[in-house]
């Protein structure tokens, strides 16, 4: 069912309409909940959620035979749409950052109705799920975020496939994040990230696609008649786990690894070339072994700034058998 969770007004003609998708079995209460585009680049979640609207349809439709829906599942593709519309990280007319604006104001500015209905609408779930990317000028490989989760919350984070977790540190900024709200409504939530903004890889989103199909059979509001769901092994890492990798001068930086590369302690991972000579000046290198989680994807960069970030090696948490 498509349905207009708000309406928002344009002084330049027809308002533009938030949706959510939502399907309804009849066997179980629980719901799912999968968000979207909280910011307006972010093309790889929005992308995803147009993927799984598409074939939860086919499942209602029964033109997916194997699947049956048993629960309530609802996603919203594309929260922030004004920023969206302009191609925008945020909207360019209030420049508010969409994630720091939960749980909203039903009666604020926009991006705080916005966020109020999509709070609205998502805090009675009993799973959540964010899709994300790195932020500008980044890339992320794939890999999920949850803040001091529970058992609860890791066995839901196993049933997504990225091998690693990120456990931030709580922090008064993060207080006004969706996810956030979630957690601090006690719902085993994650956020999903992968790729970055203003890109659309298409082969990952179907990786992520596959993933995000195990997590609702996992949750059991989606029942598939052939197969169960599977535990994927998950390294949990908090922030002690993260290893940052800084220019030693700016310039420009050559990559020489991709993210979701396991690094080795000493490897160098880019080079930096003076602007002007094209002279090798500085050759970052990995402090410890790890998983390149995050990487610098544009090229112009200035001293000190974050070229990489390294979780360090450790023994998975859990193994699937």
């Amino acid at each position: 069912m498509k349905e207009t969770i708000l309406s928002i007004p344009s002084p330049l003609g027809p308002p533009t309409d938030l949706l959510k998708f939502s399907w309804e079995g009849t066997l179980i209460k629980e719901t799912v909940s999968i968000v979207g585009g909280i910011q307006g680049n972010h093309l790889n979640g929005i992308y995803l959620c147009s993927r799984l609207i598409r074939f939860l349809d086919a499942v209602e439709a029964e033109i997916e035979p194997d699947y049956i829906l048993k629960g309530r599942i609802q996603v919203i593709p594309a929260v922030n749409l004004p920023a969206f519309q302009e191609g925008n990280r945020l909207w360019s007319f209030d420049d508010l950052d969409m994630d720091l604006a939960f749980p909203g104001n039903d009666q604020g500015e926009v991006a705080e109705q916005i966020a109020a209905a999509v709070y609205q609408h998502t805090k009675d779930s009993q799973f959540g799920i964010i899709l994300n990317n790195a932020d500008n000028h980044y890339e992320d490989a794939p890999h999920l975020v949850c803040m001091n989760p529970d058992n609860l919350t890791k066995d839901f984070a196993r049933s997504l496939g990225p091998p690693n977790a990120r456990e931030p540190e709580n922090s008064p900024a993060l207080r006004l994040c969706l996810y956030n709200q979630w957690t601090e409504n006690r719902l085993p939530s994650v956020i999903l990230s992968a790729g970055k903004p203003n890109h659309l890889d298409r082969a990952l989103c179907e990786t992520l696609f596959a993933g995000l199909v195990n997590s609702l059979l996992w949750t059991g509001v989606l029942v598939n008649k052939r197969k169960k769901a599977k535990k994927y092994p998950v390294r949990f890492n908090n922030r002690n786990n993260e290893k940052f990798v800084f220019a030693g001068a700016g310039g420009f930086f050559l990559l020489l690894v991709q993210p979701g590369s396991e690094i080795k302690k000493g490897q160098k991972i880019g080079e930096i070339v003076d602007m002007y000579s094209g002279t090798v000046i500085d050759s970052p290198l990995a402090q410890s072994d790890g998983y390149l989680v995050t990487l610098r994807d544009y090229p112009v960069v200035y001293q000190k700034e974050v070229l990489a970030v390294l979780l360090k090696k450790q023994k998975f948490s859990f193994w699937p058998f």
